[in-house]
């Protein structure tokens, strides 16, 4: 009888494992899933606040072209001077 009792013991663990590993199962999924949905939330909120910023510099141009035309000549000039400076070379000294 001590055979029939460990086979049962044993029965009853490998359904207790089954039971944990799916429950287990359960729990990443509904994470994952949660995961997912947040993310896409963030998307949506991350494409409306981009939509939302370009809308106003479209505004902001239309009101004050003058100044958009400058800005965009000023950063211009700056990142072509940048790259003019670290594009050239320091000469070495003999």
């Amino acid at each position: 009888m001590t055979g029939t009792s460990d086979e049962l013991t044993a029965k009853e663990k490998v359904q207790m494992l089954s039971k944990s590993v799916d429950k287990a199962r359960a729990a990443v999924s509904d994470t994952i899933e949660d995961g997912k949905m947040a993310a896409e939330r963030l998307m949506k909120r991350g494409r409306y606040a981009v939509e939302e910023a370009v809308e106003q510099k479209v505004h902001d141009i239309r009101r004050k072209p003058l100044k958009a035309v400058a800005l965009a000549f000023t950063s211009g000039m700056a990142v072509g001077f940048l790259l003019f400076c670290l594009r050239t070379k320091p000469q070495a000294r003999h």
